[in-house]
């Protein structure tokens, strides 16, 4: 009887974990703003500062877009706008496909944390993602991207529906460089 007993609470506890666990993994991303100073005077001269490899924000953040809306990714706080292309200030647009200005989008397949420098070499050695300028894009695809005002930016797919043109909706992590 006290095996039973003790094998109930042992599942039980286990149940428990497993949603904890679970319901962990879908909390959103939260915002945070970093603030950088200017190197030192003892920074060896000619050398970058460290922060200009630096997200802007220490995580991703996150943007819903509905089709035939677009964002401007240079903005501090990214907002969906209707919109007729990628074109302008707007960087992203999403019909069904994903598109960037200036075709200005780059296949990335690094980790996050080593997209600074990754998407730096993608978007200087200008290597197109395949299938050009517009992408049918799924969960996980990532990619970096040079925005209107010429900074580099990581974008990862987190979520999509392919409603087929003009319907659907994309829900993606991106980072911002300075």
């Amino acid at each position: 009887m006290g095996t039973v007993i003790a094998a109930l609470i042992g599942g039980l506890f286990a149940a428990y974990k497993v949603g904890n666990d679970q319901g962990a993994a879908g909390v959103p991303p939260r915002t945070v703003t970093v603030m950088s100073t200017a190197p030192g005077a003892n920074s060896p001269a000619g050398s970058a500062p460290l922060t200009s490899l630096a997200p802007t924000s220490g995580v991703p953040a996150q943007v819903r877009i509905a089709a035939l809306s677009g964002i401007d990714v240079d903005a501090s706080d990214p907002q969906p706008v209707n919109a007729d292309g990628a074109n302008g200030d707007i960087d992203l647009y999403f019909d069904g496909q994903l598109s960037a200005n200036r075709s200005a989008i780059f296949r990335y397949s690094g980790t996050e944390k080593e997209a600074a420098v990754g998407c730096r070499n993608a978007v200087a050695d200008d290597r197109l993602a395949v299938g050009g300028p517009f992408l049918v894009v799924w969960v996980g695809d990532q990619f970096c991207v040079r925005t209107s005002q010429g900074k580099v930016s990581w974008i990862s797919c987190n979520d999509i529906k392919h409603g087929g043109p003009p319907s659907g909706y994309i829900v993606l992590n991106y980072r911002l460089f300075s």
